[in-house]
C-alpha cells in the first residue's frame, strides 16, 4: 500500500510544473493541499483539452480510516467553443479516472479493473452557472485495492468572451449528508475567473 501511495503521489506531482504560469482557481484555505496540472494530462492522454487543472485535498484523503478518504476537489480551466454537455463530462471523467488509476493498462484482473463509469444529471442553471450531481464508479488500484464509488457535484461556468470553460468538481465516497460535504461545498471558484 505504501508503494501504491507513492506512485499516486508521483503521478499527481509530475504535472505540477506549469512553466511559470500562476494558477489559482479554487478558493480554499491553507488546510487544503494544492496541486496543479496542465492539459494534456500526462496520466489521461485521451482527454483532448488545452488548459489547466487545480486539485485540492484534505489531509485525510489517502487514509482509508479517515472520513476524508478519497474526498477532494479539482477545477478545470479549458479552452472550449461552448460549455460541456453531460455526456462530454461523463466520458472525460471516465478517461480521467481510467488514466489516474491505471485502468487502461492494469488489466491483470479484468473483473476488478474493467474501467470507470460516470453519470451526470443537470440539477440547476442560472446566470452562467450550471450545476450537476453524479457518480463515478471505478476501482481504487492505488490505496484500498477495492471498487470505489464517488459522489460528485460539479459547477460549470462558460465565459463567452474568452471561450473558456471552468468546471469545479467535488468528489467523495461519502454520501452527500456526511460531514465532509460541508467542507467540499464550501469550496468555490474564485470570483474573478469569468469577467462576463
Amino acid at each position: 500500500m505504501q508503494k501504491s501511495l507513492i506512485i499516486l503521489t508521483i503521478t499527481f506531482l509530475c504535472q505540477a510544473a506549469l512553466h511559470g504560469q500562476e494558477i489559482n482557481l479554487i478558493a480554499a484555505d491553507s488546510t487544503w493541499g494544492k496541486e496543479h496540472f496542465t492539459f494534456p494530462l500526462s496520466f489521461a492522454q485521451r482527454i483532448d483539452f488545452q488548459g489547466v487543472e487545480e486539485a485540492v485535498f484534505p489531509r485525510g484523503w489517502a487514509d482509508v480510516d479517515s472520513h476524508e478518504f478519497w474526498s477532494y476537489a479539482f477545477a478545470w480551466k479549458i479552452d472550449a467553443d461552448k460549455a460541456l454537455k453531460e455526456d462530454e463530462m461523463e466520458i472525460n471523467l471516465q478517461y480521467y479516472f481510467d488514466g489516474l488509476l491505471g485502468l487502461e493498462t492494469d488489466k491483470q484482473d479484468e473483473s476488478a479493473t474493467s474501467g470507470s463509469t460516470a453519470l451526470f444529471i443537470k440539477t440547476s442553471g442560472a446566470s452562467g452557472k450550471v450545476m450537476y450531481s453524479g457518480k463515478i464508479r471505478t476501482f481504487d488500484t492505488r490505496i484500498s485495492q477495492k471498487p470505489l464509488t464517488l459522489y460528485v457535484q460539479a459547477d460549470q461556468y462558460y465565459c463567452v468572451s474568452e471561450k473558456t470553460c471552468f468546471i469545479l468538481f467535488r468528489l467523495s465516497p461519502a454520501d452527500y449528508n456526511q460531514e465532509i460535504w460541508s467542507r467540499l461545498k464550501a469550496l468555490t471558484l474564485h470570483e474573478h475567473i469569468c469577467p462576463d
